[in-house]
């Protein structure tokens, strides 16, 4: 398929994240028509206040017809779903891509449920925000962010060539990589965060810091969202969480036995490593 000859788009789950890039493909893309699913009246109201798509349309299956490719921005659950029931409504040729968080999961339903004159891309741009709704979103999101493409069919060249013209920088990785990356570098760190903000009394938030405000931003984000990515990410979370706190029992073994030359060795070890991060 040619991007010249691609008219119609369509996306599911028009959120911060799909109406992001439903900002950029018509900034970048005079020829599609960007076309968005509203579940209810409520969110079919709130999509025609945001004025980030062309069309709305109430019918998920409507827009599986019609769209030359269909995007997939949901929680993780809701695209497994998705994937499992609607590929018989898909029209020949098309191309669907997600955004979702984990990859092996999806892509094995991907390939199991549907039809073989239809490309799936499995893709996760590595950007976001704790905000959530249409209304929210920004233009410009994109721009600059890793941009993870797991699949290696045809049509995934014709998708990275989408997220270079929003102005992504695409990372070709195979889901598994994908899945140990993302689950070190974005799962476990929300992990971190939902587990420290839940520790600490209501009564002492009004006390803290900026520092704790900054490092704990991430616990404002949706719960359906990452049930889901922890859920489907569970095996490597769970590793992860371990060799996590065999980390931080270093750490506190170093406090309880007041070795303090231990501790100065482990936190130089974290600025070292810290201050490799743009």
């Amino acid at each position: 398929m040619d991007l010249k000859k691609i008219k119609k788009v369509g996306i599911i789950g028009v959120g911060f994240m799909g109406g992001s890039l439903a900002l950029a493909l018509k900034k970048s893309f005079s020829n599609f028509e960007i076309i968005g699913h509203a579940r209810s009246d409520k969110a079919f109201k709130r999509l025609k206040r945001a004025k980030v798509v062309d069309r709305i349309e109430r019918s998920d299956k409507k827009i599986a017809k019609e769209a030359d490719i269909l995007i997939l921005a949901t929680p993780v659950g809701i695209i497994v779903d998705f994937l499992k029931r609607m590929g018989s409504y898909l029209k020949k040729g098309a191309i669907v891509f997600d955004l979702g968080s984990t990859k092996e999961e999806i892509e094995k339903v991907a390939k199991k449920n549907l039809p073989k004159e239809v490309s799936f891309v499995g893709c996760h741009p590595f950007c976001g925000s704790e905000k959530r709704g249409a209304e929210k979103a920004k233009q410009n999101l994109y721009q600059g962010a890793i941009c993870f493409i797991t699949s290696s069919n045809k049509a995934s060249y014709l998708v990275e060539k989408i997220w270079k013209k929003v102005g992504s920088r695409v990372v070709r990785v195979g889901p598994k990589t994908h899945d140990n990356i993302t689950c070190l570098t974005s799962h476990l760190p929300h992990f971190i965060c939902f587990s420290l903000i839940n520790a600490i009394p209501d009564n002492y938030l009004e006390f803290s810091s900026s520092g704790f405000a900054d490092l704990t931003r991430v616990a404002s984000s949706s719960g359906d969202l990452w049930a889901d990515i922890f859920l489907t990410n569970k095996s490597k979370i769970l590793k992860h969480i371990d060799k996590y706190n065999q980390i931080s029992n270093k750490l506190k073994d170093s406090i309880i036995k007041e070795d303090k030359k231990k501790l100065k060795l482990l936190i130089k070890k974290a600025n070292k490593k810290r201050n490799k991060i743009l």
